[in-house]
């Protein structure tokens, strides 16, 4: 699909737009398969007496998981999936209909460990849309901040994520 100006636009003006915020509880389990899964075998992820000793009330999340996921939903079922496989809930509060997207690489800023269990509250904004043209046609790019704080506030992890979209 050709990006037209007009939906550059209407995307333009969402910036400064937050999503609703979701709130979520990463377990010890979820926490420690991701651990697994990308090899780090941090003892400060597995061991609740290790992690006890180094004054942490049970085990740490890896610092990189929370960002690793989408949404933290299921994913619905492919028939409610977006084109290009992203669920639906994906970046609703921002009118991409019809639009394929792709990750175009992320920054993030850790602030403070996650202890496994701890409720988690992702927020989303939308910082920046630009547009330019590619070598296979238009394309806009957005900066989209997700900011993952504990319910009462604690900063934990902020990703700037850049989103291609075609």
């Amino acid at each position: 699909m050709a990006i037209p100006a007009e939906l550059v636009e209407r995307v333009r003006a969402c910036v400064g737009d937050t999503s609703e915020p979701m709130t979520a509880t990463v377990d010890k389990l979820m926490s420690q398969r991701y651990a697994r899964a990308i090899g780090d075998t941090n003892p400060l992820y597995f061991d609740a007496e290790y992690a006890r000793s180094r004054g942490y009330e049970d085990v740490l999340v890896p610092p990189n998981f929370l960002p690793s996921y989408l949404d933290w939903s299921d994913g619905g079922p492919q028939e409610e999936l977006r084109p290009d496989g992203t669920p639906t809930a994906e970046m609703e509060w921002i009118p991409l209909e019809g639009v394929r997207i792709m990750g175009g690489g992320e920054e993030m800023i850790f602030h403070s460990p996650l202890v496994a269990g701890v409720e988690v509250v992702l927020k989303s904004s939308l910082d920046s849309v630009d547009s330019r043209e590619s070598r296979s046609g238009p394309m806009i790019i957005l900066k989209i901040r997700n900011s993952y704080v504990t319910t009462d506030g604690r900063p934990i992890v902020t990703s700037i994520r850049t989103v291609l979209g075609r």
